[in-house]
């Protein structure tokens, strides 16, 4: 099917394009261009309809020629110049999809074709499975391509270990996944853009150079066909392909439980934060909401300073580090340290994005860190039973005051029997720590039963736990 597209001037010299079916007929809709009437046209031929106060109009074409045409005369509207293109039945369909092992659905995204002058020659928006269709536009060269008003996520340290590997030559990022590296825009991958990786997750940074979506371009020929071509897109930096556009949840590989007790004081100390394994690890990052009435001032840590980054905002602490060399932790070796200040009974609540990725940047799949609680200074007793739900190793920590006489410990099994005993006689006031042997015991869940005689009297006091015990 052949198209004529003919240049409009309005009065005051406006150039409009007209396309018009050359299949037989020409024909000109007088309402849309402001004539009089219709001029129709057969075989090469326009003549003026009965409206027009002119004669016959002629003219001669060829496809893909120019043709001047002029119509009326003094302040009539006039088409002064066209030229005929073919337009076949071209036809593009195909989806949006992220570049994610789920190859998750784009939707609401905008797919657009352009001329090689980057004139958009059509357009769509893509439905709920990420399906696209674009039609009516002429035979010729074009680019497609698809933008997003969708919000970046999705990256943490794991990437920004990724972009360093591939900085190195350890392992190398290919197709988009290469391109998405390139958040500062500076056609060259390297420490620079692992380094805004992480300043972008701990907060730090609001945006990157290179915007927030990247979406392949193909190069498209059309010729008369219906072609079929699927696009993928990326936020800048998810090098991993890790992010799922339509969840509003991102995996959480971290747990942080507390492990023992240590008292609020007017000046500020240090939690130590360490792993229930050992660990050789890459990349580390942590969200982390903190406790209300708890509040993070400094950090220190064994991994190396120049690579870690962290912020803390709004009662949200982050931290992100990587390392292609890697770090090697015992068990029970802290991570790093949180000065804090103030006291808190409620928990740490890790959210979206926190992981321990290993030399690979595979991400471990969950790992439990382990903080000390902060409670108000110590009136009386106190004790605590820290980790629970405990794996090979469970300990009571008490804080006791002066005089305090025989500390009774036991534990019972579901059925309550008692699978363990032991006591303190007249142990020393102050902090203590004592070790229930978990590892001879069954999975399953417990009852620790501790009674002290507290006070002058040496009046039995009872304090009751449920202990879960995982392997």
């Amino acid at each position: 099917m052949a198209f004529l597209s003919l240049f409009y001037f309005t009065p005051m010299r406006k150039r409009i394009l007209l396309p018009m079916l050359t299949k037989g007929v020409f024909i000109i809709g007088g309402a849309t261009l402001g004539l009089p009437g219709w001029v129709s046209a057969q075989s090469g031929t326009v003549s003026a309809g009965k409206d027009f106060n002119i004669g016959t109009v002629q003219w001669s074409y060829s496809l893909g020629q120019p043709f001047h045409l002029q119509l009326g005369t003094g302040s009539q509207p006039r088409l002064n110049q066209g030229i005929q293109q073919t337009y076949q039945d071209n036809k593009i369909i195909g989806l949006l999809r992220y570049d994610n092992t789920a190859l998750t659905p784009l939707n609401n995204c905008l797919v657009q074709l352009r001329t090689l002058q980057s004139a958009v020659a059509a357009s769509a928006t893509t439905l709920a499975s990420g399906a696209y269709e674009l039609s009516a536009f002429p035979d010729g060269s074009y680019n497609i391509s698809a933008s997003s008003t969708k919000p970046w996520g999705g990256v943490n340290a794991t990437d920004a270990l990724r972009v360093r590997q591939h900085f190195t030559g350890a392992s190398s990022l290919v197709g988009l996944r290469l391109a998405a590296a390139d958040v500062n825009a500076s056609a060259s991958i390297n420490a620079n853009d692992a380094l805004l990786i992480t300043r972008r997750f701990n907060n730090l940074t609001s945006s990157f150079s290179s915007g927030d979506w990247y979406f392949e371009t193909v190069a498209v020929t059309a010729n008369g066909q219906t072609q079929n071509i699927d696009l993928k897109g990326l936020v800048y930096g998810d090098v991993n392909g890790s992010y799922i556009p339509t969840s509003a949840r991102q995996p959480v590989r971290l747990d942080l439980a507390y492990e023992a007790v240590r008292y609020a004081s007017d000046a500020e100390q240090w939690l130590p934060v360490s792993a229930d394994r050992a660990l050789e690890m890459g990349a580390l990052s942590v969200v982390v909401q903190c406790p209300v009435g708890l509040e993070v001032v400094d950090v220190r840590s064994v991994l190396n300073r120049e690579d870690l980054l962290w912020n803390y905002q709004n009662g949200e602490f982050r931290l992100g580090w990587s390392n292609v060399a890697g770090k090697v932790l015992a068990q029970g070796e802290p991570l790093f340290e949180l000065k804090v200040k103030g006291h808190s009974q409620s928990p740490w609540r890790m959210k979206d994005l926190s992981e321990i990725a290993d030399l690979n940047a595979d991400p471990f799949e969950m790992v439990q860190l382990r903080i000390p609680k902060v409670l108000p200074a110590s009136q009386g007793w106190h004790i605590a039973l820290y980790p629970n739900p405990a794996n090979n190793e469970a300990y009571l920590d008490f804080d006791l005051p002066a005089g305090t006489g025989l500390v009774h410990m036991e534990l019972l099994d579901s059925r309550g029997r008692v699978v363990w005993i032991d006591e303190l006689n007249s142990p020393a006031a102050g902090r203590l720590r004592h070790e229930i042997p978990i590892h001879m015991l069954a999975e399953g869940r417990y009852l620790a039963r501790i009674q002290a005689q507290i006070g002058k009297d040496l009046a039995f006091v009872t304090q009751n736990f449920s202990l879960v015990i995982r392997r």
